[in-house]
């Protein structure tokens, strides 16, 4: 009997449990297939981008790396202006310091000599004194030098007082350098995402529409560059002025044209690569005329150009912040240094947000 009943509950029992089984099935396989799945799958693919939109984002990426590269140029350029502002200081340091511990050894002569001397009167020291003249001639020396001793004990605090400010800003100088140098890293850190975001966003094209982009960009340089080339040519056909503007001007944009195709370098200004101000720089330099080194700071450099007076050579500005500039090429073109990973090019103007324009010189 309890045998029978044993097979029988046991026999209910497995049945239950099978039961249970076949019901959790499913989840059990979801189960199975959440935990084999690679915890790094994407929950959804990327939305496909049409060509123009891909365009419109690497255009935008691109214009971000380069105005953070204008803003590494001006820290750079702050730096190395402290750097060298901080060499001087250390001189001036040396200096004090010499002239401090040339005090001070003159501070202890005197207290040497009151020491010497302190348990005999001068008439004890002339009675014990052979050479009577010279020791009035000491005796003299010293009283002279105990007249001025205050004095020279001020100067002597006040000297090192000079020195623990001088030190302190030293100090403080240093300590501004090393913040710009962090700062330098990660600019150059944060121009460099921008880039490789502009690659990624350009990854998810197909190799036909990469194709398609090149051949658009190559296709427009060329364009820009046969305007451009046009410019004696044809004086009707853009409402911007085509005047070949002054020889200085002329031999700026000349030097430019030189630099068809060498690449775009973040910090360059040649001969081998260029960044956008450095290009500037350079072939204004060429002309004999000394640009300082960002686009921001060239913007304030000779006088101001109406968009319609634009002569050969002129500093075309673009973007809000001032953050890329180029030389005016005629027909409505500039030469330019355009972001990383592209060269020195003709571009139109119309295809970046006009600010303003200077003529140097």
């Amino acid at each position: 009997m309890i045998s029978r009943h044993s097979d029988a509950t046991g026999a209910g029992l497995l049945a239950r449990v099978c039961r249970t089984a076949l019901l959790c099935l499913p989840s059990l396989a979801l189960a199975a297939a959440l935990l084999i799945a690679p915890a790094g799958a994407p929950a959804a693919a990327d939305p496909p981008l049409t060509v123009e939109q891909a365009k419109a984002q690497i255009a935008a990426l691109q214009a971000e790396a380069e105005a953070i590269d204008q803003q590494y140029l001006d820290v750079k350029h702050q730096l190395d202006a402290g750097k060298g502002k901080l060499k001087l200081k250390h001189a001036d340091v040396a200096a004090q310091v010499a002239q401090v511990k040339r005090i001070k050894f003159q501070v202890g002569q005197v207290a040497l000599a009151q020491f010497q001397n302190r348990e005999l009167d001068t008439a004890a020291q002339l009675f014990f004194n052979s050479d009577a003249e010279d020791f009035l001639s000491q005796v003299s020396t010293v009283q002279k030098v105990n007249e001025n001793q205050n004095s020279v004990l001020q100067d002597f605090q006040q000297q090192q007082a000079d020195l623990a400010d001088l030190e302190r800003s030293a100090a403080a100088d240093l300590a501004a350098l090393q913040e710009q140098q962090k700062e330098l890293k990660s600019l150059s850190a944060a121009s460099d995402k921008k880039i490789a975001e502009s690659k990624a966003v350009l990854a998810r094209l197909t190799s036909e529409e990469r194709r398609r982009i090149a051949a658009d960009s190559k296709n427009q340089a060329d364009q820009a560059r046969s305007a451009a080339a046009s410019t004696s040519r044809d004086t009707s056909r853009d409402p911007i002025s085509t005047s070949t503007g002054s020889g200085r001007g002329a031999r700026a944009l000349a030097y430019a044209r030189a630099q068809l195709g060498k690449p775009y370098a973040r910090n360059a200004s040649g001969p081998g690569a260029y960044d956008c101000s450095g290009l500037t720089m350079a072939s204004w330099r060429a002309a004999g005329v000394s640009l300082p080194r960002t686009s921001q700071s060239q913007y304030h450099v000779g006088r101001y150009v109406a968009k319609s007076d634009l002569q050969l050579g002129d500093l075309v500005f673009f973007y809000s912040g001032i953050s890329h500039v180029a030389l005016y090429a005629g027909n409505g073109q500039v030469i330019h240094a355009p972001h990383p990973g592209a060269s020195v090019e003709y571009i139109k103007m119309s295809y970046m947000p006009y600010v303003g324009a200077r003529r140097p010189g």
